[in-house]
């Protein structure tokens, strides 16, 4: 899965709009980008059909902004207890929003 981690926000956008646009549907998104919350959320408004995700995700206040950008899935670089907790309680079951 492509995991994009830039200098810029404008970088970001480039890079997952050129993933999508070659045919792959999904991306990751790593906190480490510049406003990568405002990524994610342009990405799922301009590309509903893209599944985006969240990566480097390393607390539950950042999971829920992400989610709440319309992430669809949280990753994290290692085991975080709280964020696995949170986000099997708020994305299991599935359903057609995440």
């Amino acid at each position: 899965m492509p995991s994009i981690r830039v200098a810029s926000a404008e970088l970001a956008l480039f890079a997952a709009e050129t993933v999508y646009e070659a045919g792959i549907p999904v991306v990751e998104i790593t906190m480490t980008v510049p406003n990568a919350v405002d990524v994610i959320a342009q990405l799922t408004q301009n590309y509903p059909n893209f599944v985006v995700g969240a990566g480097t995700v390393l607390d539950t206040e950042t999971a829920q902004r992400c989610l709440d950008a319309g992430a669809r899935f949280i990753t994290s670089p290692g085991l975080v207890p709280d964020v696995l907790e949170f986000t099997l309680r708020t994305m299991w079951p599935p359903s057609p929003a995440h």
